[in-house]
């Protein structure tokens, strides 16, 4: 389960616990509770649902890279945007240029009631463009799993 991160208590004291924890005044809190969106992607971000799903992004393809990235290579992101390095892989910075989007896309469909694993494309690729031309390229697949169910 992701740490540092907000975890919904009681439900009569949600929004208490989310104002204390986002360090938003009444106002702030007032203004964010009226947009139904939003009060509604709080809740959810906050749940055991999401902060037991942990998005993954896994080398599936490795040649010619130049910090030494292979096939098994992952790194974890709790609650599906709170990077764990502690479990995760050493990792190029030009293999992250898709991260936020993935994070993005499994939190929207989440809060949409969707399996992100069911999202149309996930497999990316670093930013490289392969001995042709550049160095060389990896190619990963993002994937999300429940740490409930360990």
């Amino acid at each position: 389960m992701s740490t540092g991160h907000f975890q919904a208590g009681p439900p009569g004291e949600f929004w208490k616990g989310f104002q204390q924890h986002m360090g938003f005044s009444d106002e702030e809190l007032a203004n964010f509770r009226n947009d139904p969106k939003k009060a509604k992607a709080a809740e959810f971000i906050a749940s055991p649902k999401l902060r037991n799903s942990t998005l993954i992004f896994e080398v599936v393809e490795s040649h010619g890279c130049g910090e030494g990235m292979k096939v098994g290579d992952k790194l974890y992101f709790t609650g599906c945007a709170n990077l764990d390095p502690k479990r995760s892989s050493n990792w190029c910075a030009y293999a992250l240029s898709y991260a936020t989007t993935f994070a993005l896309v499994c939190h929207s469909m989440m809060i949409q009631g969707v399996d992100p694993n069911e999202m149309f494309s996930q497999y990316f690729s670093c930013f490289d463009c392969g001995t042709r031309y550049g160095w060389g390229l990896v190619v990963m697949k993002a994937y999300v799993i429940d740490e409930s169910k360990k």
